[in-house]
């Protein structure tokens, strides 16, 4: 077989099961043909052959994102931005809700997005009357950078029916100053006010749109999406892959922020399972979510928080309906999912899948726990025996980290997404970022797992850092492994999908405090180049 296109000069970062380095790779069609020395693969080639010097750079499978909300960072893409980034107070933030009220017809919703409390001049939440000041005349909903938690404006509570004598709902709580309602809600209450301020399916679509472009251009080939709008966004996925008009493949959970159970409930009644669709979309895993998040900080821990001893954070799920959504879809044929963070969250769901497995074993179930960050020895026993595989964010230390320490204390927080005690029990950890949560960037993720280093240079638990090779696998072979995809893809062998990325430099060979320097120069997909980025 002639090749269509051969990389040449540069390390091929194979990822295979011995992690050869090789010179050059081969591809014809939509699939990898040759890997091995650049004598034998470019024998390949003839008149019509692509050749691609790596000018020594390298080549490494293509990055597999394992825990990304991908509509969401599109539509965040297309709203008011409050990330620290972007605004330093409330002030700003009113300013630019301001602006968006300016030029949004009297009525439809302002989205905003990425506000961070702790990172605010003011050292608060925005609230209901902030908002009400910088937009009388929309409904605003301004979500935290954690995506469990939102502010909300009077037209916003208005357009939910959240009357001010209102009970939050079991698993959340509203925040009230003086007896009133701040518009600030927390977890289960700030889902309902997802689910009223729901997008379009063409919104959605659009979104889509412009995530696929930044994920390319990333040298991100799979993403596993962690779902956010239900329903609708399933159908505008779904939609926006069949047209051809995205380039990324994806992996789809069936999870909503708005009504979650009701949602897997009816994914559960039709009788179909994980695996269904093709190489550019496919269903995932059923998910839950049964606490909080990392940095609110809402995570369900067994001791008291180091910040507030009166605070062990917020299960928004109760033991004996979690066992039963997961046992019925464990017998289904579903693989499983749920987002838990603290250690008393990820107890109460290695729980229900242990008594899932005894009532109806299954050797390669492959189920998975979202974040995964809060472990001791006994919980990593229990993951490794199940064979469940953990997906966590490393780059949330590089972001985060400070805050753990101080809410959760050194050694909890110090310890968060323990990868390298991962490694050492046998445990496959795919690599993710959980954006827009936090940055996308996979090679900040990759360095944050080697180096372990907070923004300000703080240092989290260096037993816990891992080799750049191992840090390349869990963006690659395990993020296929995740999604029972080891055989198609993340790895550089003959026979496997043609998604590969030339890196701006030797990633083995760079310096590894510079790794989060490191970007995509060319991003290939089933055979096809779908970025090359202008400066390479």
């Amino acid at each position: 077989m002639k090749a269509k296109t051969i990389f040449y000069n540069g390390p091929v970062l194979t990822v295979d099961g011995d992690d050869r380095v090789c010179e050059a790779a081969a591809v014809a069609g939509d699939r990898i043909v040759a890997v091995g020395s650049a004598e034998a693969v470019k024998a390949l080639a003839d008149e019509d052959t692509r050749l691609i010097d790596l000018r020594g750079r390298s080549l490494i499978p293509g990055i597999i994102d394992a825990h990304e909300h991908t509509a969401i960072r599109g539509l965040n893409a297309l709203s008011v931005d409050c990330r620290p980034s972007s605004v330093r107070s409330i002030e700003e933030i009113k300013e630019k809700i301001r602006e968006a009220a300016a030029n949004t017809p009297k009525g439809q919703w302002i989205r905003g997005w990425g506000y961070n409390d702790t990172a605010l001049a003011e050292k608060r939440h925005p609230n209901r009357w902030d908002l009400d000041e910088a937009a009388p005349d929309h409904p605003v909903i301004l979500t935290r950078v954690c995506a469990h938690i939102s502010a909300h404006n009077s037209r916003s509570l208005a357009a939910a029916g959240v009357a001010e004598d209102a009970a939050a709902p079991q698993g959340g709580a509203f925040e009230r100053i003086d007896g009133k309602l701040s518009g600030v809600m927390f977890e289960n209450a700030h889902m309902f006010m997802m689910r009223m301020s729901s997008p379009s399916e063409k919104e959605l679509i659009d979104a889509m749109l412009a995530v696929d472009a930044m994920l390319v251009a990333e040298g991100i080939t799979t993403v596993h999406d962690s779902g956010g709008y239900g329903a609708v966004q399933m159908r505008a996925m779904q939609e926006a892959a069949r047209s051809g008009r995205l380039s990324a493949r994806y992996r789809a959970m069936v999870f909503s922020f708005v009504d979650n159970v009701g949602l897997v409930n009816d994914y559960l009644r039709t009788g179909i399972c994980t695996g269904l669709g093709d190489d550019s979309f496919r269903l995932g895993p059923i998910k839950l979510m049964i606490d909080g998040s990392s940095s609110g900080p809402t995570a369900a821990t067994r001791a008291p928080y180091a910040s507030n001893a009166e605070s062990r954070g917020i299960m928004s799920m109760e033991q004996d309906c979690i066992d039963d959504i997961v046992l019925r879809a464990h017998r289904g044929g579903w693989q499983v999912t749920c987002h838990a963070v603290g250690d008393r969250a990820i107890d109460a769901i290695l729980t229900a899948m242990e008594r899932a497995n005894a009532a109806c074993p299954r050797t390669d179930h492959r189920h998975r726990i979202e974040h995964c960050a809060m472990m001791d020895e006994g919980l990593m026993k229990r993951v490794a025996a199940l064979g469940v595989v953990p997906v966590p964010q490393p780059v949330f230390l590089y972001e985060f980290g400070d805050g753990y320490v101080k809410n959760y204390g050194e050694e909890r927080g110090a310890g968060m997404f323990p990868c390298a005690s991962f490694l050492r029990n046998g445990i496959v950890a795919a690599g993710s970022s959980d954006c827009p949560i936090t940055w996308s960037d996979p090679f900040l993720n990759m360095h944050t797992a080697v180096n372990r280093r907070t923004q300000t240079g703080a240092l989290r638990n260096e037993n816990e850092c891992i080799s750049v090779p191992a840090a390349l696998r869990m963006f690659t072979r395990n993020g296929a492994y995740a999604a029972f995809e080891e055989g198609i893809k993340g790895s550089i062998e003959p026979g496997k999908l043609a998604d590969l990325v030339v890196l701006s430099t030797d990633l083995l060979g760079a310096p590894k405090e510079s790794i989060k320097d490191i970007r995509a120069d060319l991003t290939m997909i089933g055979g096809k180049i779908v970025y090359t980025r202008a400066e390479a």
